[in-house]
């Protein structure tokens, strides 16, 4: 699993296998990439492999450990983080078995909205899928914009959002 600290390095071709001989339209999405947390609800998982799956491509399963000044020394904070981030990263791996698409799974550390978006930038992602809180009162008030809709405004490729689960 390829790991950066502070968001700074960028996936390597060493550490990703060579998809040379996929055939991506520029209608398809041979390259999608999953942004998952502990709170991401399942459907986003099986939504990302099924689009995969339509256009035969693979899945970039991308988790980021929010790093913030006030728990970078709270280890306990950050191990419970990187704990929910590795079992969403597997929940998602778990959701392809029994087709034929591959999963990378990669973790990262820094702000959520600024790695997806560096990464699909960086990596050729043709899709971005992500849930779509559900953010009502104090939530809402504390925090107008979500991840989603971060992600949204600083992605260059498309972002398809999956709605909570009610």
């Amino acid at each position: 699993m390829a790991s950066t600290m502070g968001g700074t390095d960028e996936s390597t071709a060493t550490d990703r296998p060579d998809f040379a001989g996929e055939a991506t339209t520029e209608a398809g999405f041979g390259r999608v990439l999953v942004a998952v947390d502990g709170e991401t609800p399942a459907a986003v998982g099986r939504v990302a492999i099924s689009e995969a799956a339509r256009h035969g491509g693979r899945i970039d399963a991308l988790s980021i450990v929010r790093m913030t000044a006030s728990v970078d020394g709270w280890d306990v904070v950050v191990e419970r983080r990187e704990a929910a981030a590795e079992a969403a990263l597997e929940a998602v791996e778990d959701a392809s078995a029994g087709t034929d698409v591959t999963v990378s799974k990669r973790l990262r550390y820094g702000d959520p909205a600024e790695e997806i978006a560096r990464y699909a930038a960086h990596n050729d992602v043709d899709l971005v899928v992500i849930g779509e809180p559900t953010r009502t009162g104090l939530r809402r008030y504390l925090s107008p914009t979500s991840v989603t809709d971060r992600v949204r405004r600083a992605s260059s490729v498309p972002v398809l959002t999956v709605p909570a689960d009610d």
